[in-house]
């Protein structure tokens, strides 16, 4: 607690100030009950007021009229200290955030960043620190709702959350799961991809395939470098991003179970080497080339769109109807555990169904075989 004389730190329960000598008890004895404003109960279910302590303006909140009554009570007593209000605008504190990110961060990461930034959660960010509620959070995020996907929402907000360090628990955020999940293809469809993509030739055919076939990320497609390609193997180390001003740089790999070494069949290296070397990278076509590129081959094939990304999950569903053990799935793919790989990139292919049915079908008959007919 503190003196209510000389305002410095002294024992809770003190009846005398061990600093100036005053009597505490005495004062309190005179002191009047603190006059409380009256609270507004807010849609989030808190009460709220701004009271003036010290010739400063507070905004109070609380859960509930007893807690607000006795908080406010406290502060305008003295019993509890007021922290000095933050009058910082929430656009200032995330912009001083991603600065200090640079350099820490991937570029793609602080790319990000500032899209958040700029597009979404807007009307936070004319707020100053002091007024950033839990109301204030949830209308920016229902103003957010039906323009972006969940987990872009839930990245804005840990965004402001990480930069302003306020937080509030109870928040009702869209999931943060895609609400358009990536087509599944059948062992038909890879079949007409595999010749769509033969036609079309050069990068896009070379792309395509290291992404269905060899489950690589689209950063990992393009940062491959010559050197990589070995015989019978290729080596995933490197991976190029855009940055803030849409360059491609670039950075290390998303984890490190993400480098690695993929035996790689000679019809795919065969694709690469035929590639012109006219640059260090083994791919100097634009990502928005690539999809043009495949957009161009899943209309030839006549199958849904997938683009690189959608590839990849095709390849850990291959892989999980093949039966390739977990830890060389993982290997291959790039992942650190079962569990991203499972929950997110693994889907259920229309055959493996099929083969899993006749399998349990083949089970119970034999065990009819066993029992006497009636």
């Amino acid at each position: 607690m503190r003196c209510r004389y000389c305002k410095r730190e002294i024992p809770d329960n003190s009846i005398y100030c061990n600093w100036c000598g005053k009597n505490q008890l005495a004062q309190r004895a005179k002191a009047k009950t603190p006059k409380v404003p009256k609270p507004v109960l807010l849609g989030s279910g808190e009460y709220s007021a701004q009271l003036m302590v010290d010739g400063e303006r507070i905004r109070v909140h609380a859960g509930s009229l007893d807690e607000y009554n006795a908080l406010v009570s406290a502060m305008k007593t003295g019993v509890v200290e007021v922290a000095k209000q933050d009058n910082r605008l929430v656009k200032d504190v995330v912009a001083a955030y991603i600065a200090s990110r640079e350099g820490v961060a991937s570029p793609a990461t602080i790319d990000g960043y500032l899209r958040k930034a700029k597009y979404n959660l807007q009307s936070l960010y004319s707020l100053k620190l002091k007024d950033l509620t839990k109301e204030a959070y949830q209308n920016a995020i229902d103003a957010d709702r039906s323009r972006y996907a969940g987990k872009t929402i839930w990245e804005a907000v840990s965004l402001v959350q990480s930069a302003t360090g306020v937080r509030y628990a109870g928040l009702v955020i869209p999931s943060k799961k895609p609400k358009k999940k990536p087509p599944v293809y059948s062992t038909d469809d890879i079949r007409k991809l595999i010749l769509a993509f033969s036609r079309e030739g050069g990068q896009i055919e070379a792309a395509g395939l290291l992404a269905i076939w060899l489950s690589l990320r689209r950063s990992e497609i393009m940062g491959l470098r010559w050197p990589d390609i070995h015989d019978g193997y290729i080596s995933v180390g490197t991976a190029r991003v855009y940055d803030k001003h849409h360059r491609l740089c670039e950075k290390g790999t998303k984890e490190d179970a993400s480098e690695r070494k993929i035996p790689c069949d000679s019809y795919v290296l065969d694709k690469l080497n035929a590639l012109p070397k006219t640059s260090e990278y083994v791919f100097t076509i634009s990502t928005a080339g690539i999809w043009a590129g495949i957009t161009r081959v899943c209309d030839a094939a006549g199958v849904a769109h997938g683009y690189l990304h959608g590839f990849r999950h095709t390849n850990c569903t291959i892989m999980e109807l093949l039966n390739i053990p977990d830890v060389y799935a993982n290997r291959r793919s790039g992942h650190a555990n079962d569990h991203v790989r499972k929950t997110t990139y693994t889907d259920i292919m229309d055959e493996g169904a099929v083969q899993a049915a006749k399998a349990v079908d083949d089970y119970f008959l034999a065990l009819t075989k066993t029992v006497p007919v009636t």
